[in-house]
């Protein structure tokens, strides 16, 4: 949120040691730690291709690079035509997430091109944890037909997390083997992959412009695919939209989006990468964000439908005794009316009293009713005249290229109006958090809307066991964790255990619990929901934790430690060591009850960092704890 320094050495210089390997065919950049490397290379049949080392093994195989431009295919029939340019990055800024401080550190080139007679720059970037490639438009581009970019896996590619094609991001995720995955198919982003003793995990960062990027599996490439654009896009601005500070440019040249590939020797380090908010520009000269403030949040849809307005007064009441900091207000507000109040009136009351019992409002509303620029500004403004403090924006259209630069002049407008944001049926994230913010969580996940009886929807126990490498790779999500409601455990039997982790394992600074108030302030973990955090100074994945099988996380903040297990389908025992504890210190311990999965073990004891705690997992079992 605050940019503590910034250093950034964007003078260009001329490199003529070893890190330029024949300027005219390859060029390799590396990382500032020198651990892993990029080398960018033309074929002898003028195919541009880069491959990826960690540690001088090759992780990802020599793969293709192209955009195609106006029916050029960029990366065909090329060649590099000058000497690379290069410049270092290094900066700090704070943040709310998995940690407060982020180090954006990296080397970057400007690698010339020409093909087909079109002239381009090639940037690539290398950080310690990944490699990340975009292109600039060459002059006079027109169209954008599609993209060649591909991530091509080796052989010996192991366990595989990916998601099946969803407009909203909704679709079932899996951890599979390559070959498992659908051929000729669309499948979402990010996709998380073991290879020679790394984790890779493959997305976009700083998508402004251009249509959302997906994937399709063609033997062992994962091929770029633009779903919402078969037939690709115009080039061309759209000011009906609004203040588009964002408009697609990295300094002073049209680009498209970063192509990126985490790459890390650890879960702890795949889970912490910063590297799509690095990706990102820096928030705005002039622009402050110290009001963000993240926080629980209560909601009511899920469990009981539309909000009623005679009935919101109990429900601020119910966030006030729970000590969070918000209510969301969801769809049905609109419909309410009484005597000679519109909707307007009686959502300025229900806002009004929230603020007299010290809980603050975020509002929802339907895309449609603010798609173009002017209504939408009026729209916000009115909402931030009665009192609230953020904004749900549902049901939005396919990512297309008019659709992105839609979100980033909503986002403009939120900022500047300082609303937080939380956009629903939703496009992925692609790191620009960093420069909004305020942009706090999002949907375009299945989270527990998909398991719900009144709706006849059951999730299966692999799901929860599956995301954390899939979509939370691209940055928080609006999950809505946390079911403890007996009837909506019965056809799955996820434990309250299980249930309660997922708020400490999905992160979401502003989080939606999902169940109705009486579950949480009848619980016998009352205190634990008082307490629970939403944002962390740290956080480890635990070894224990094996992907689309077991999760384990053990989060702190300030100098309480909260660990959350949550089990796939099949049953196990795992083991937690302790040894991140700095001294002996008490310890709440929630265990799955062994008798039934809607009530729980709950042990306080003293544990010391010697500590070794043994947790027999049930298919959808869990285990938290609060030390």
């Amino acid at each position: 949120m605050k940019k503590t320094r910034n250093v950034i050495l964007a003078a260009f210089f001329l490199f003529s040691g070893t890190v330029a390997v024949s300027a005219q065919k390859e060029v390799k950049i590396q990382s500032p730690d020198k651990q892993l490397s990029a080398l960018v290379s033309v074929t002898p049949e003028g195919r541009l291709s880069y491959s990826i080392y960690s540690k001088n093994v090759q992780v990802l195989a020599p793969s293709p690079l192209g955009l195609i431009v106006d029916s050029i295919d960029l990366g065909n029939k090329s060649k590099i035509t000058s000497k690379t340019l290069y410049r270092s990055i290094d900066e700090t800024y704070t943040t709310v997430g998995n940690h407060p401080l982020v180090r954006n550190r990296a080397n970057e080139a400007d690698i010339a091109v020409e093909a087909s007679g079109k002239a381009y720059k090639l940037i690539v970037r290398v950080y310690n944890d990944g490699v990340a490639i975009r292109y600039t438009l060459p002059k006079g581009a027109k169209y954008i037909n599609g993209e060649m970019t591909a991530w091509n896996l080796p052989a010996k590619t192991g366990k595989v997390a990916w998601s099946g094609f969803s407009q909203s991001y909704e679709a079932l995720s899996y951890v599979t083997k390559l070959d498992s995955i659908p051929t000729d198919k669309t499948i979402m982003g990010p996709i998380t992959f073991e290879v020679g003793g790394c984790y890779l995990s493959v997305s976009e960062a700083d998508c402004e412009t251009f249509s959302d990027l997906a994937f399709v599996r063609k033997g062992h490439l994962l091929k770029a695919d633009f779903p919402f654009a078969k037939k690709g896009w115009e080039i061309k601005s759209r000011p009906d939209n609004g203040p588009l500070v964002l408009n697609g440019t990295y300094l002073n040249q049209s680009v498209s989006p970063w192509r990126t590939t985490i790459v890390t020797r650890n879960m702890t380090d795949l889970v912490n990468s910063d590297l799509l908010m690095n990706l990102c520009p820096a928030p705005a000269n002039g622009m402050d964000f110290s009001w963000v403030q993240p926080g629980r949040c209560l909601w009511q849809w899920w469990s009981v439908g539309s909000p009623r307005y005679d009935d919101q007064k109990n429900w601020y009441d119910a966030a006030a005794k729970l000590k969070w900091e918000y209510y969301l207000v969801d769809d049905g507000w609109r419909n309410w009316r009484k005597e000679d109040k519109d909707q307007w009136a009686l959502l300025a009351e229900v806002i009004a009293y929230g603020k007299t019992v010290g809980v603050k409002s975020i509002v929802w509303v339907d895309s449609k009713e603010m798609r173009e620029g002017d209504k939408r500004r009026t729209y916000l403004e009115k909402v931030k005249a009665l009192g609230a403090d953020g904004i749900k924006i549902d049901f939005i259209p396919d990512a297309t290229s008019d659709i992105m630069q839609w979100y980033m002049a909503t986002a403009q407008d939120c900022a500047e109006l300082k609303l937080l944001l939380n956009f629903h049926g939703s496009v992925k994230p692609t790191g620009l958090r960093r420069t909004y913010p305020m942009d706090i969580t999002r949907e375009a996940v299945r989270g527990n809307e998909y398991h719900m009886t009144r709706y006849r929807r059951v999730a299966p126990f692999e799901q929860d066991v599956c995301l954390p490498f899939t979509r939370y790779m691209a940055g928080a999500a609006d999950f809505t964790p946390v079911i403890l409601d007996p009837k909506q455990l019965t056809s799955k039997k996820y434990t309250w255990a299980h249930e309660f982790s997922q708020a400490i394992v999905y992160l979401s600074p502003i989080t939606h619990f999902t169940d109705q108030y009486k579950f949480y302030l009848e619980s016998p973990m009352l205190d634990l929901f008082r307490e629970i955090p939403t944002v962390w100074d740290e956080t480890l994945v635990l070894p224990c934790t094996s992907m689309g099988e077991v999760v384990a996380f053990a989060r702190r903040k300030g100098d309480r430690w909260w660990i959350g297990v949550m089990n796939g389908g099949t049953e196990r025992e795992v083991k937690i060591n302790l040894n991140f504890l700095k001294k002996s210190t008490k310890a709440t311990l929630i265990y799955d009850d062994k008798a039934s999965n809607t009530s729980i073990d709950r042990q306080e004891k003293t544990v010391s960092p010697k500590d070794v705690l043994t947790i027999s997992l049930v298919p959808g079992g869990g285990f938290a704890a609060r030390l």
